[in-house]
Formats: C-alpha cells, sequence, structure tokens
C-alpha cells in the first residue's frame, strides 16, 4: 500500500489519492515481472543449441547520461502504448513541474484518467470553496474507481506487451535502465 507522503512524492495529490493510486512506473514493473519469464523462457527454448549466433549483447552496457537515457526510453515506451491502446482514458503522458517551494522540475508521468481525475478534484475544490459548501466527495467511491482503473492499465498494458515485440523490448530494457539507475542512487 502506497503512503499518502509517498503518493504526493511520485506527484499525485494526496487528498485525491487517499494512498492508494499506483504510480504508472509501479504498473510498468508489475507488467515487466509479469512478462518477462514466458517470454525469456520462450526465447530460450526456440533458440537451437548449436545455433550460429549472428549478435552479440552485452548486458549491463552502461549509457553515457542514464536519465536522458531513461526519458528518451520512456517516451518511446509510451508513445508507443498511447498508439497501439483501446482506451483513450489510458494514455499516458509526461510532464516536467516544479514542486511547490523548490525550483527543480521533477518528471511525472501519469495517465489521462489520473489526470483528469486530479482536474475534477481541484474544480470541485474551488467550487465548493466559492460556494462555502462542505466537501461532499466520496473518498471511498473515488478510491475504488482509481484501483479500478489502475487494474484495467495494467491488464491492457500487459496484453499489448504480449502482442507488440517493439513495446516488449522497450519495457524489459527500460527496467534495466531503470535497475541501473536505482542501484547507483543506493551506492551513493
Amino acid at each position: 500500500m502506497i503512503t499518502l507522503a509517498q503518493a504526493a512524492d511520485d506527484g499525485y495529490d494526496a487528498r485525491l489519492c487517499q494512498g492508494r493510486v499506483l504510480p504508472v512506473k509501479t504498473v510498468c514493473l508489475v507488467v515487466l515481472v509479469g512478462l518477462s519469464a514466458p517470454a525469456f523462457a520462450q526465447e530460450i527454448a526456440s533458440s537451437p543449441q548449436g545455433a550460429d549466433v549472428d549478435e552479440v549483447v552485452v548486458p549491463g552496457r552502461r549509457p553515457a547520461n542514464l536519465r536522458v537515457e531513461i526519458e528518451r526510453l520512456e517516451a518511446s515506451v509510451y508513445d508507443r502504448f498511447n498508439a497501439l491502446n483501446s482506451d483513450d482514458d489510458f494514455d499516458i503522458h509526461c510532464l516536467e513541474q516544479a514542486p511547490t517551494g523548490s525550483n527543480i522540475p521533477l518528471r511525472k508521468c501519469a495517465p489521462n484518467f489520473v489526470i483528469e481525475a486530479e482536474s475534477n478534484a481541484a474544480s470541485r475544490m474551488l467550487s465548493d470553496g466559492r460556494a462555502g459548501a462542505g466537501n461532499n466527495n466520496s473518498p471511498a467511491e473515488h478510491t475504488m474507481l482509481m484501483e479500478e482503473k489502475s487494474r484495467a492499465l495494467t491488464a491492457e498494458m500487459q496484453r499489448l506487451a504480449r502482442e507488440d515485440e517493439q513495446l516488449l523490448r522497450d519495457l524489459v530494457r527500460l527496467d534495466e535502465l531503470k535497475q541501473l539507475q536505482s542501484s547507483d542512487q543506493q551506492r551513493r
């Protein structure tokens, strides 16, 4: 379960999330974990033992600028996913904005349904504030809707990754780069 502080750190409005909306990065990780084992097992099973190797892949290649490479690959993955998915609510968009009290912009990515929900919540807060009305939003209903949409987004991403080889390769590479970035940050 994600805490309100973690949700706020990941770019979600804490009042909106109520600690339950999964960040897009978590959704991508779930997709990769769910798809990587069968994909790699199929690749290994399909290649004969004594076959000539035309290509040598060296795992662990570190790009010159890891952050820029991750952002470039994220953009590629999300553009491909947005073109293939069946629902515009699942389209994922990234933007850079500086959090309150900071001049350093952070990159945050979210699906349309989260962006729209945050916008609607902000509009309701403003209109309720002007009218002097109390907050009559149903957090339980909102949380249930966000969880349902997040599960549907995960299922859609998994389906498309199974059907589209390029999307799967990019997702796997993105996961490798993020793990490399994470290990670099832990060493610091």
